[in-house]
C-alpha cells in the first residue's frame, strides 16, 4: 500500500540528517570530514523529524509517532508478563502473589524516574520548538544526573527499611521470603532501571522514536533470554527473575548511551552540559513532580488494596495475572500519549496553537475506539488470557473476574492518558498536579475504602474504572479552559 511504503521511506530518512536545514539549528553536523566540529554540542537535527512534527497531517503525524512506540511499550509489556509466566510454572501460588504483591518496588521506580523522564522531556521538546538546541542539551544532561542521585537515594533507603517494606507491600508469612529475594535485586538494580525507563523518553522527545523501540526491544529480549536460565537452570526462582529484570534494563540502557554518542541524535549527551540554570531545574520539577505524583500513589494505592484483600493469596494471584493482562491496553494507550506528547510540546513551543487542539481531538478520538475494541476482546477471552499463565483453576477464575471488571474503564483510560500527558507537555504545571494526584489519591485511594464496605472484596476491583471516569471528566474541564484561554486561535 502507498502509506506503508511511504513509512518506510520516512524510517530510512530517519537514519541521515539532512544537511540543509542544520543552519537554523547551528553549525551543521559533517560526518564527512571528520573535522573537530562533527562533534559539537549542536548537532544536525533530523529534518523528516521537524516535518512530521510542526507540518505533516495530524493523523499521520500522531500514527508515526505513536506506533513505534506502542511497539516499543509492548516489547516492554513482556518485562511483566515473562516473569509472570516463568514463574507460573513453578506451580506455586505463593511465588505467584510475591510477584504480584512486589509490583510496586517497580512502580515506585517510575515514579520517581518520571520526574526526569516528564520534566526533561516536556521541557526538551519546547526547547527544540523554540529551536534552542543548547537549552535541550543542557536539560538532558540535568536529567540525567538527576535520576542517577534519585536512584541511588530509592536504592539506599530501599534497602535499609527493606524487611518492613516488604511486610508493608502485603506479603503473608507463606509469601514473605519469596518477597524479599525479589524487592532485594530489584532495589540494587535501582539505578540502572530508573535510567532506563527515563533514557526512552527523552530519546521520544527529539521524536527519534524508533531508536526508543530497539532500546526497549534491546531489554525485552535481554530478560527472556535470562528469566529461563536464572530461575530454571540456575535455579534461582524469584532471585532470578528480578536479576534478569535488572539485567534486561541495563542493556537498554547501555544502547541508549550508544545511540546518544554515535552521531544519530539531534541532541549531545555529555557531563559538562549538566547546567545549574534554575529555569532548567525548575520546569524539570514543574512538570515532572506532579507526573511522579500519579505513579507514586498509585503504588501507594496498590499496597493499600494489597493489604484491604488481606490474606487472600488466590484472589492477589489472580489479581497479579490480571494486571499484567491489563498492561496491554494501558501500554497502547500509554503509546499513544507519548507520541502525541513531543508532538504538542513541540507546536505549542513554536506557537501553532491550531495544530495543538487538533492533536489532542484526533488522538482522543483514536484512544476511544482503540478502547471500544480491547474491551470487547478482553471481555470475551479473559478466561482463556489468565489460564496461559496458570493451570490454577482458582487462580484462573480469580483473575478472569479481575480482568472484567479492570477493563470496564478502557473507554475512557486512553483518552483520560492523552489529556493527563498533553496537559504536561503544555508545561501547565498546577493543572497537571492535581490530575495527577487526582486518578490515585482523591479518587481512587478513597474509593478503595468505600468500595469494601459497599460491596466488599469485589467493591475493590469496581474501584480503578469509576476513578477513571471521574478523572477523565475533571481532565476534559480543564482541556476546555486551556483551549479557551491559553491556545487562543492566532490572527
Amino acid at each position: 500500500m502507498k502509506h506503508n511504503h511511504h513509512l518506510n521511506h520516512n524510517q530510512e530518512s530517519d537514519q541521515e540528517p539532512n544537511q540543509a536545514s542544520g543552519q537554523q539549528y547551528g553549525h551543521p553536523h559533517d560526518q564527512q570530514s571528520g573535522h573537530a566540529h562533527g562533534h559539537h554540542m549542536n548537532r544536525q537535527p533530523n529534518n523528516s523529524h521537524i516535518e512530521l512534527m510542526s507540518s505533516a497531517p495530524v493523523s499521520k503525524a500522531i500514527i508515526r509517532m505513536s506506533i513505534p512506540v506502542i511497539l516499543g511499550m509492548l516489547v516492554q509489556m513482556l518485562y511483566n508478563l515473562v516473569d509472570t509466566f516463568f514463574i507460573g510454572l513453578l506451580h506455586d501460588e505463593n511465588q505467584l502473589a510475591a510477584a504480584s504483591i512486589t509490583t510496586p518496588i517497580f512502580m515506585l521506580q517510575m515514579a520517581i524516574a518520571t520526574i526526569v523522564s516528564t520534566g526533561a522531556s516536556s521541557y526538551i521538546s519546547r526547547c527544540l520548538g523554540r529551536k534552542d538546541t543548547e537549552k535541550a542539551n543542557r536539560t538532558l544532561a540535568t536529567g540525567v544526573l538527576l535520576c542517577v542521585i534519585l536512584g541511588a537515594i530509592f536504592s539506599a533507603g530501599g534497602l535499609i527499611a527493606i524487611k518492613p517494606l516488604v511486610v508493608g507491600l502485603g506479603a503473608s508469612e507463606a509469601v514473605y521470603p519469596y518477597a524479599f529475594k525479589y524487592v532485594s535485586i530489584m532495589l540494587l538494580g535501582s539505578i540502572p532501571v530508573m535510567l532506563n525507563y527515563a533514557g526512552g523518553q527523552l530519546i521520544r522527545a527529539e521524536g527519534a522514536m524508533m531508536a526508543s523501540v530497539m532500546g526497549m526491544l534491546v531489554g525485552t529480549v535481554t530478560n527472556i533470554i535470562l528469566d529461563p536460565l536464572f530461575i530454571f537452570a540456575f535455579d534461582m526462582g524469584m532471585s532470578g527473575a528480578a536479576l534478569a529484570t535488572v539485567l534486561g534494563n541495563l542493556a537498554a540502557l547501555i544502547y541508549y548511551v550508544i545511540y546518544y554518542r554515535s552521531g544519530k541524535s539531534q541532541l549531545v549527551l555529555k557531563l559538562k552540559n549538566i547546567s545549574r540554570e534554575g529555569d532548567i531545574w525548575k520546569e524539570i520539577f514543574t512538570i515532572g513532580v506532579p507526573a511522579c505524583m500519579n505513579q507514586l500513589l498509585l503504588s501507594i494505592a496498590t499496597i493499600i488494596l494489597n493489604n484491604l484483600i488481606g490474606n487472600d493469596d488466590i484472589l492477589k494471584a489472580g489479581m497479579g495475572i490480571s494486571s499484567k493482562l491489563f498492561f496491554i491496553a494501558t501500554y497502547i494507550f500509554m503509546g499513544f500519549a507519548a507520541g502525541c506528547q513531543p508532538l504538542i510540546g513541540f507546536n505549542y513551543g513554536a506557537k501553532n496553537y491550531t495544530r495543538v487542539k487538533s492533536i489532542f481531538k484526533t488522538g482522543m478520538l483514536m484512544t476511544f475506539c482503540i478502547g471500544l475494541t480491547f474491551l470487547a476482546v478482553f471481555w470475551l477471552l479473559a478466561p482463556n488470557m489468565i489460564g496461559f499463565f496458570t493451570p490454577l483453576q482458582d487462580v484462573r477464575d480469580a483473575g478472569t473476574m479481575v480482568l472484567r471488571i479492570n477493563i470496564l474503564c478502557l473507554i475512557v483510560l486512553g483518552p483520560q492518558m492523552l489529556t493527563t500527558t498533553g496537559i504536561q507537555a503544555l508545561g501547565r504545571a498546577k493543572e497537571a498536579l492535581i490530575l495527577s494526584v487526582a486518578r490515585q489519591g482523591i479518587f481512587y485511594i478513597p474509593l478503595l475504602f468505600i468500595m469494601k464496605q459497599v460491596a466488599g472484596i469485589k467493591g475493590l476491583i469496581f474501584a480503578q474504572p469509576i476513578a477513571d471516569a471521574l478523572t477523565f471528566v475533571l481532565g476534559l474541564i480543564f482541556l476546555a479552559a486551556i483551549f479557551k484561554k491559553v491556545l487562543k486561535p492566532q490572527e
